[in-house]
């Protein structure tokens, strides 16, 4: 039964204690592919052993406690008997096995060894991935099938070459006719037109009759009841209008001055106004908001609910953030003198009859392996 329970946890924390054994450490192992096999195993879980891992955290013993429905102190009787039966047969017959798990031996130097057997895959996103056997792809195949279509192409008769070469030919022909057509459609168009002269389009025509201005000038006409102004009648209109301008620029210049005084009285009221009310002058003080707490590194002597152990403190940010994601305050609790893990807690009260009390409330989101941690 607690061997059960020890599998059953490894599926969703990094590390679980056997406490007065050991404690059994998880890591991720990406796909392999196999040289030989020719197979491609998808991503897992690898199990290693610690033995200096033997101070409890309370997750294995809360948990079998849960799940059976008896008190922490009958769930610890239930793991002593499990590690006491567990060193008999390694003194005896110098070989334990987890069941689908691993085996436990000593070495020469009677240290604990651990051999991980493969069997289940432990890890959650890898489930229901199978192993996949590819047949590799020999060379001779791929020289096969080239020399075969080679053949097949040199099989084939040459014929069509020279039609198609004729066809291009007429294609090109028939789409220069079709432009110049088109152009000279256009030109006739152009041409049809009174008020328009197709001598204009042509360059030479601005040199060969003298300057540009010259050739304008000349093809200048007046309609019959137009009398152009003398050059006296055009001095004394010149002269009209500059002084209206003249006249302008004085108004302009009034205009200005007085919005420039109305502009200086405005500032007086303004600095008479800050002067009667000096309270706005007052310098508004900002209040700041306190960070939240995220990692415990000290005693604290509260209680805290506990979601899981994590032996990398990467592994246990993660879990904090997702904690924090549910609107729970997470925290991450440094590894306790004796051990190694970092703890993620979802709360923390100041007795433990409040921690207890608000157990079930959490196992509704966090399931049932939660337990509470005096730190």
């Amino acid at each position: 039964m607690v061997a059960k329970h020890i599998k059953s946890l490894l599926y969703d924390h990094d590390c679980v204690i056997i406490p007065g054994f050991g404690g059994l450490i998880t890591r991720y192992v990406p796909a392999v592919v196999h040289p030989v096999k020719h197979t491609i195993t998808p991503p897992s879980k690898r199990v290693a052993f610690n033995e200096k891992l033997i101070l409890t955290d309370g997750l294995l013993i809360n948990t079998i406690a849960y799940h059976n429905g008896i008190s922490t102190v009958d769930a610890q009787q239930l793991v002593a008997a499990f590690v006491n039966q567990a060193n008999d047969q390694l003194k005896t017959d110098n070989r334990f096995e987890l069941s689908d798990i691993g085996v436990f031996r000593y070495n020469a130097a009677h240290r604990l060894e651990f051999e991980y057997k493969e069997g289940d895959n432990l890890l959650e996103a890898s489930f229901g991935l199978p192993e996949i056997t590819a047949r590799p792809v020999r060379a001779e195949e791929s020289v096969v099938l080239r020399t075969l279509l080679k053949d097949r192409e040199q099989a084939q008769p040459q014929q069509g070459t020279k039609l198609k070469r004729r066809l291009r030919k007429v294609y090109t022909t028939a789409a220069g006719l079709v432009i110049a057509g088109l152009t000279g459609s256009a030109l006739y168009l152009l041409s049809l037109q009174t008020e328009y002269n197709l001598s204009s389009l042509n360059p030479i025509t601005l040199f060969t009759s003298g300057t540009l201005g010259s050739h304008t000038s000349a093809n200048i006409q007046y309609t019959s009841d137009f009398t152009p102004l003398s050059l006296s009648e055009r001095q004394l209109a010149y002269q009209e209008m500059l002084r209206t301008t003249e006249f302008g620029e004085a108004a302009i210049l009034a205009t200005e001055t007085e919005t420039i005084a109305d502009e200086i009285a405005d500032i007086d009221s303004v600095a008479l106004a800050i002067q009667a009310e000096p309270e706005l002058n007052q310098e508004v003080i900002v209040e700041e908001i306190a960070e939240p707490v995220l990692t415990i590194s000290e005693k604290t002597d509260r209680f805290y609910i506990i979601t899981g152990g994590y032996a990398r403190l990467q592994n246990a940010e993660t879990g904090r953030d997702a904690v924090r994601a549910n609107g729970h305050d997470g925290k991450v609790l440094t590894p306790l003198k004796g051990s190694r893990l970092f703890r993620v807690s979802v709360a923390d009260f100041a007795t433990a009859e409040e921690a207890q009390g608000a157990m079930n409330q959490y196992r509704k989101t966090y399931g049932d392996s939660i337990w509470v941690l005096n730190n």
